[in-house]
């Protein structure tokens, strides 16, 4: 043999040892629609249950669930209360709660009109109805507010703006 032919028979051998080592690490031969099922999650932890206990209603229910009468304004009574306590739970633990009457009037549509006034301002207002004394009057209330100042802060507004003298109540049970 040649020498020539020789180290091409050689050169080829090389050539191919490098192909079969190189070609598998630049192409990926393997099965592309085998998946891998090996999980790399944790086991689940085991989870004991606990028995919850349910709510009972208190022996003296009837007191406590009569939320009916919240808010009803009707029985308000103007704010004589001088503590510093501006909000919070009263003495039967219902959350003190304040209303401003802005104006009564024994026509409705003075009040719905006042009421009208007071909503385009930008105040919650409403109209509640009250009989005294066998008469029906049409309150205009602002409200309810949780904190006095903040009801005390809204009367300096509406009796300014609207020359009138509101009354800031606080709801009595």
């Amino acid at each position: 043999m040649s020498n020539g032919l020789q180290q091409r028979i050689i050169g080829a051998l090389v050539l191919g040892a490098l192909g079969l080592i190189i070609l598998p690490i630049i192409f990926d031969f393997a099965d592309p629609l085998k998946i891998d099922r090996t999980s790399k999650l944790p086991a689940a932890p085991e989870i004991k249950s606990i028995d919850v206990a349910k709510a009972q209603r208190p022996d003296n229910s009837a007191k406590l669930g009569e939320t009916d009468t919240l808010f009803d304004v009707v029985k308000s009574q103007p704010a004589n209360d001088t503590s510093e306590t501006f909000y919070g739970l009263d003495e039967n633990d219902l959350l003190r709660h304040w209303v401003l009457q802005a104006g009564s009037f024994e026509e409705q549509d003075k009040a719905v009109n006042l009421m009208q006034q007071l909503r385009d301002s930008g105040f919650k207002a409403f109209v509640k109805a009250a009989v005294i004394d066998n008469k029906t009057f049409f309150r205009v209330f602002v409200g309810p507010k949780a904190d006095k100042r903040r009801a005390m802060a809204e009367k300096a507004k509406i009796d300014s703006n609207f020359s009138t003298d509101s009354i800031v109540l606080q709801y009595v049970p």
